[in-house]
């Protein structure tokens, strides 16, 4: 299956924007590719949203949803009913499209908050919740210290997938939600779509409006909000704490230990799922959700059927051990051999300067990401240039030399007056003994400093020189040959002449002789 989150090289302006706000740093700069490292991605989504290239974008399911067999059933995320302005009408389009059944995802909550409770009461923790899949993933691939203390229950996705199956049968599932993880949860959906491929969907499309089928949820249709888990779990609010946000789960992860006999609602969107990668545009999710929790049908005690929602975890970390002389080698080659020259910018992408060298020697980065580290080759590429240049360089600055390079030192050694006299000399080539032409240029620097340039065009001058003695010679022995041409042609036009002569006199002889007496015989 293709990666579910993917650049597009075209438009990637090596900006690091999302490797700065990738709080996992799962992406990967590289002989002029930007790639997202799915063995290490969360999926949370956050870089699609903070790219100001737009050059990023996840895998879209919609094909998939058009050729799936039908009849299939829906589970329908709590959220959409903030997301649609008539989520109803959608429900009927769903309908006509060959859905059996559209159910609410709540439905799964409703029996995934029970088992939260029956582990919590003889764990009593810290327990942390798996409803959200991003959650999971940064546990499973970047803290798998903690996942002793994931609750082994289902998410409300699975949980219904799981009681679909059970009550309808084996009929292909849909999942629609706000969530780009959530294409990668489950072998247990078929397609699982977010709201913006739904929409895609539904274009022109026409519907009937249609209630979700039941049975009903009751307090679970406020999963997607803040502390909407904890307000359906029976724990005492003394023990419950709620963290959102990738970076504060990092921070609870690594403290662990310290909390204890607290139940942890874990989400990785700051105000949970109403605030999911597709739900950016809306914002009064919560108010549409309480509105709506008010029209649908509810059904408080619903017999939900036995169903098997126990759940383990894997240790999919890739801590790989980096050799300490090899980062040090990396931060040589980029100018950072002493901890003081380690700025720590964060322009980058990473955190500090070893992280990035780390990066560097397991082939995530670039050495050419470091600002500095490029600001400093220019420099010290354009210095060697100046330097070296077979032309003569002066800045000046308040009519004082503030910098020479090696052949301007070397001229004022020979002539302390060059300098001067380049000044004078300005769009003109001026000669030094004999030996040596210079062409005087002069421009001034944004600062206020002023360049005296003095092109050596020596060798240039040479040529014209040796092409003058080639021209002279050439015109010379061009006219020494046609000199040589006009006393031949004279001479063969002298022998011509008398040749003439004597055949005219011959011919006459002639002549008289055939027009004599003699002439019949």
């Amino acid at each position: 299956m293709a990666e579910l989150i993917f650049s597009r090289e075209t438009d990637c302006r090596y900006c690091y924007k999302c490797l700065r706000n990738c709080p996992v740093k799962a992406i990967s700069f590289k002989s002029g590719k930007s790639t997202v490292l799915e063995e290490e991605c969360v999926f949370c989504g956050l870089c699609l949203d903070i790219c100001p290239q737009n050059a990023r974008s996840y895998r879209k399911d919609v094909g998939r949803f058009l050729s799936l067999s039908r009849p299939f059933l829906v589970s329908i995320a709590p959220s959409f009913f903030a997301y649609f302005e008539n989520p109803l009408r959608v429900i009927g389009i769903l309908k006509e499209m060959g859905a059996v059944v559209v159910q609410e995802t709540a439905v799964g909550a409703e029996i995934v908050s029970r088992r939260y409770e029956e582990v919590f009461e003889k764990h009593p923790g810290p327990l942390i919740t798996t409803a959200c899949p991003v959650v999971v993933n940064l546990a499973e691939k970047h803290f798998p210290n903690v996942l002793k203390y994931f609750a082994p229950v289902d998410s409300p996705l699975m949980a219904h997938a799981k009681f679909l199956k059970t009550r309808y049968g084996d009929f292909p599932i849909v999942f629609v939600g706000p969530c780009i993880a959530k294409k990668s949860e489950s072998d247990l959906v078929d397609v699982a779509l977010t709201f913006e491929e739904l929409e895609e969907i539904l274009e022109e499309r026409e519907g009937k409006e249609a209630l979700p089928d039941g049975p009903y949820p009751d307090r679970a249709r406020f999963y997607p909000t803040t502390d909407g888990i904890g307000y359906t779990v029976s724990v005492p609010w003394e023990k419950k704490l709620v963290v959102e946000g990738i970076e504060n789960l990092m921070r609870v992860f690594s403290r662990i230990d310290e909390y204890k006999s607290v139940f942890i609602e874990a989400s990785a969107c700051y105000g949970s799922c109403l605030n999911g990668p597709v739900m950016k545009k809306k914002s009064n999710g919560k108010e549409r959700l309480l509105e709506w929790q008010k029209k649908l049908p509810k059904e408080p005690k619903v017999n939900h059927l036995k169903i098997d929602t126990f759940r383990s975890y894997r240790n999919k970390s890739r801590n790989v051990e980096v050799p300490e002389e090899e980062i040090k080698k990396v931060l040589v080659s980029i100018g950072k051999d002493d901890p003081s020259k380690e700025l720590n910018c964060g322009a980058c992408g990473y955190d500090s300067c070893r992280e990035k060298a780390r990066a560097v020697v397991l082939g995530k980065a670039e050495k050419e990401m470091c600002f500095v580290y490029l600001l400093d080759l220019v420099k010290s590429s354009s210095y060697r240039v100046v330097e070296e240049s077979p032309n003569a360089v002066f800045v000046l600055k308040d009519e004082k030399v503030i910098y020479r390079n090696r052949v301007a030192g070397e001229l004022i050694q020979k002539d302390p007056g060059i300098l001067e006299c380049a000044k004078g000399s300005v769009g003109e080539t001026l000669n030094i003994e004999g030996k040596r032409f210079f062409f005087v240029k002069e421009f001034s620097l944004e600062d206020g400093e002023e360049v005296i340039m003095l092109v050596d065009i020596t060798q240039e001058k040479l040529k014209d020189e040796e092409l003058d003695k080639v021209k002279k010679e050439t015109l010379r022995k061009v006219e020494e040959m046609l000199n040589k041409q006009m006393r031949i042609a004279q001479e063969i036009a002298g022998i011509l002449g008398e040749s003439i002569a004597e055949t005219k006199s011959s011919f006459m002889e002639l002549k008289r002789f055939m027009e004599g007496e003699n002439a019949d015989l």
